[in-house]
């Protein structure tokens, strides 16, 4: 467990610009909670994901907030993770799958290792991107990545494709999942 890891500049730096890209995606979809470097508690192990969404109300809710101990308690639905240790990323892996994790993207600081993993069963699928080079999460739809812009640091284009893709059916019913919570 690291509680206060130091940060690189280039950590500081991709969880800066991917986390503006993806909190475009939470302003403009009402019912979740984005967090940097919060405590989750999975399995009875407390850890500390570089980013979470979690889907806070609704059918599709997996993890609640306990503010009294200031941590989540459950699996959040999308996890990101900037990581170089490839036996941090294994470990990783196997914890964030075992208790039910959607959807877990690790990337290295260099943006030369992008895994978009999605929960098959019990255990995480490597997701590869669609014929137009962008991986369409399941677990947040609407959130839609471009890869090639990602290696290339192009967060104009990654805003872009996500806000076209919260213009899509997919979206409009998992806001709808979270207003109607019936």
């Amino acid at each position: 467990m690291i509680v206060n890891e130091k940060w690189s500049i280039g950590k500081s730096a991709i969880l800066t610009d991917l986390g503006m890209c993806l909190n475009l995606y939470r302003l403009n979809t009402v019912g979740l909670f984005a967090c940097i470097n919060i405590g989750v508690k999975l399995n009875d192990e407390l850890v500390y994901p570089d980013m979470i969404i979690t889907i806070n109300s609704g059918i599709r809710k997996q993890c609640t907030p306990d503010f009294e101990n200031n941590y989540f308690i459950g699996p959040p639905n999308f996890v990101l993770d900037v990581i170089d240790d490839a036996t941090l990323i294994k470990e990783r892996k196997h914890l964030y799958s075992s208790a039910g994790v959607e959807e877990y993207l690790v990337i290295n600081q260099q943006l030369t290792r992008i895994e978009w993993n999605r929960l098959d069963g019990n255990k995480f699928k490597k997701i590869k991107p669609d014929k137009e080079g962008i991986i369409k999460s399941s677990s947040l739809p609407g959130l839609w990545i471009p890869i090639p812009a990602l290696k290339k640091r192009d967060f104009w284009t990654i805003k872009a494709s996500i806000e076209h893709g919260m213009t899509r059916r997919e979206h409009h019913e998992l806001m709808n999942s979270i207003w109607n919570k019936d």
